[in-house]
């Protein structure tokens, strides 16, 4: 739909730079982002994303890695299984960004001071450890976020920060908390254009 439709997907570090006011960003421009490294995205997303030469940006639970997504039993969903170390290290290698979506995946706004920043710095410890690269991307779990958690992020050493609010993201814009638009369980294609276009 993207492709055809002549929309520019480019990379989540490149529309943060233009977000930063570096370089002008051309019209209709997309970033794709997914959370929480689910093993489907290896199966079924990164093989579409090479096929059309499309970049993302996956948020990775770094203290479950080829574990389970326990926490969507929050929600009455099933859990589902996460990507390895193998598996994030390959995609990455091919181009996918990977960003941080904390240790443990907890609400950081419930969370007192210390802990959210551990939660985020010891998220970014392991996944340029992992990688051998630069983590300075955060997506808050839940789109739990607050002033504070903001801090928090800034303090660990992030530059990007994700939320769950529904909008787009503008260049007067905090970019420690920038709004997405989401796509999740049964939404087709119909339905993610219209809910893209209502923006």
């Amino acid at each position: 739909m993207l492709k055809l439709t002549g929309q520019h997907v480019i990379p989540m570090s490149e529309a943060a730079r233009f977000l930063n006011g570096e370089g002008e960003y051309p019209e209709r421009c997309v970033a794709i982002t997914f959370d929480d490294g689910y093993e489907n995205f290896y199966q079924y997303a990164y093989p579409v994303l090479k096929k059309y030469q499309l970049p993302a940006m996956v948020y990775i639970v770094s203290g479950e890695l080829s574990g389970r997504s326990e926490w969507l039993k929050e929600d009455g969903h099933q859990p589902q299984p996460l990507m390895s170390r193998e598996q994030i290290r390959e995609v990455h290698a091919n181009g996918i960004e990977i960003g941080s979506h904390s240790v443990t995946h907890p609400r950081l706004a419930q969370l007192s001071g210390d802990a959210c920043l551990q939660e985020l710095q010891q998220s970014k410890k392991d996944l340029e450890e992992l990688l051998g690269d630069t983590v300075d991307h955060i997506c808050y779990p839940y789109g739990s976020f607050s002033e504070e958690v903001g801090q928090q992020a800034a303090k660990a050493g992030y530059h990007v920060g994700t939320t769950t609010v529904k909008g787009l993201a503008l260049p007067d814009q905090n970019l420690l908390s920038l709004p997405r638009k989401a796509v999740s369980f049964n939404d087709g294609v119909l339905k993610t254009w219209k809910n893209i276009h209502r923006l």
